[in-house]
C-alpha cells in the first residue's frame, strides 16, 4: 500500500519526550486532572496496537486540533488517563518505534486484548487474547467490551485492572474437552448460567443461531442441572438447566458452530517516493511547521529509522519507517536538515 509523499501535521503543544511527563500535560491550570473520574495516570496500557485507519490524534483532551493520524499499520504506543466514558472522552497516547508523537485520541479506536482471562461473573470469563474495546474506566481499571462474535449475539462487558490489558495480541488459551463429556446446545437464544446446581443465575448468555452458536461440554448431571464448560472467545464453567439445553448424540459434529476468533492484522505499508532512508544520527525535534518559530510536537529518537521526503532551505520533512503515524491535512513532520547531516543552515522558516 502506497502512502502519498506529501503528508502533513497540524498544531500541537510542546511534546514531552518522556512518557511520565504526560501526567502534567493532562491537568488544567488549577492543577486538577481533566479526567479525574477516569483511570488516572497510574493506569498505563501499552503494546503494538491495531488502530482504526485515519483515527486522528488531537492536541487537546477536549476540542483542539487534529495533529496527526494513525495510518492503519500496527502502531507501538502507550496510553494513559482513560476517560470514564469512552464515548465522550479521549485518552492520552504516546506513539513508539522511535518516532514519538503525543496527543489525545478516541480510546475505542485502539484494539485491546486481555493478558489473562477476565471475569465477567463467577461462571463466565472473556478469554485471554480475545479482542476488546475499552469503553470506560475508573481509578486503576478499565471497562472492556467483547463484541458479538464467535457464537455471541450480544457484546459482553467486564472490568479489569489496567495491568491485565495490552494492545499486543497474544496466543489464545488451550482448551481440552473433558474426558467422557457430552455436547450440549441451548434450545433458544438466551441461556442462564448458574454458579451451582440449583443456585443463583450468574449470567444470562445471548447466543447466536437460536442457541446453536455455542457448543457446551457437559460432564456431571445433578438435580435437573448439568455442569458445562467451553472455551472460544469466552470461557464458561458453570451449570445450566437440562430443560434449557439439548444433548447431542455422542460423536455428532456441529458444522454450524462459529469458527475460532480471529483478528485481521493490518497490512504493511510502504512508501513509493522519498529521498532516502536513514537512522536519526541524534534525537531530533519534530516541528509543526518549517522554522523554529513553530512549536515542537514530538521527537525522533536517536537511531530511529526514518524516511526523508524532501529538503527545503535547511529543513526536511520526514516520516517514520514503519509509517504507523502520519501527518494530517496539508502539514508535514519537519526537522532541521543540518541535524540529519544534510542541507545548509536553516533559514527563518515558513508555514
Amino acid at each position: 500500500m502506497a502512502v502519498e509523499r506529501r503528508s502533513v501535521i497540524a498544531a500541537m503543544a510542546c511534546f514531552a519526550g518522556l512518557f511520565h511527563s504526560m501526567s502534567a500535560a493532562y491537568a488544567d491550570q488549577s492543577g486538577q486532572e481533566v479526567n479525574a473520574d477516569g483511570s488516572g495516570s497510574s493506569c498505563v496500557i501499552s503494546g503494538d496496537a491495531i488502530v482504526v485507519k485515519d483515527t486522528p490524534i488531537f492536541s487537546e483532551a477536549v476540542g483542539g486540533n487534529p495533529v496527526a493520524k494513525f495510518s492503519g499499520a500496527k502502531a507501538p504506543l502507550k496510553a494513559t488517563r482513560f476517560p470514564s466514558d469512552s464515548s465522550t472522552g479521549r485518552v492520552l497516547i504516546n506513539t513508539g518505534a522511535g518516532f514519538r508523537v503525543e496527543g489525545f485520541t478516541d480510546p475505542r479506536a485502539l484494539k485491546a486484548f486481555g493478558i489473562r482471562d477476565l471475569p465477567v461473573s463467577g461462571s463466565l470469563w472473556i478469554s485471554a487474547s480475545a479482542p476488546l474495546t475499552i469503553v470506560g474506566s475508573a481509578p486503576g481499571k478499565v471497562q472492556v467490551e467483547h463484541p458479538a462474535m464467535a457464537g455471541l449475539s450480544r457484546p459482553i462487558r467486564a472490568w479489569a485492572p489496567c495491568d491485565a490489558i495490552t494492545f499486543t495480541q497474544g496466543s489464545a488459551p488451550i482448551y481440552e474437552v473433558p474426558k467422557n463429556a457430552r455436547g450440549y446446545v441451548a434450545r433458544q437464544g438466551a441461556l442462564d448460567i448458574y454458579a451451582s446446581a440449583g443456585g443463583d443465575v450468574a449470567h444470562t448468555l445471548s447466543i447466536s443461531g437460536e442457541g446453536n452458536g455455542l457448543l457446551l461440554w457437559g460432564t456431571t448431571l445433578r438435580a435437573g442441572f448439568v455442569h458445562v464448560t467451553m472455551r472460544s472467545s469466552i470461557f464458561i464453567d458453570g451449570w445450566v438447566k437440562t430443560s434449557e439445553v439439548r444433548a447431542l448424540p455422542r460423536g455428532e459434529l456441529m458444522d454450524q458452530l462459529a469458527p475460532p476468533t480471529q483478528v485481521q492484522l493490518p497490512p504493511a505499508l510502504a512508501l513509493k517516493e522519498y529521498l532516502s532512508v536513514m537512522r536519526a544520527p541524534k534525537p531530533l525535534s519534530l516541528y509543526y511547521g518549517r522554522g523554529e518559530a513553530n512549536p515542537t510536537m514530538g521527537m525522533v529518537e536517536q537511531d530511529a529509522e526514518i524516511y526523508v521526503l524532501e529538503t527545503v532551505v535547511g529543513w526536511a520533512t520526514v516520516l517514520p519507517k514503519s509509517l504507523h503515524v502520519l501527518p494530517v491535512s496539508d502539514r508535514a513532520f519537519w526537522v532541521k536538515a543540518t541535524e540529519l547531516g544534510i542541507g545548509a543552515k536553516p533559514d527563518g522558516g515558513g508555514p
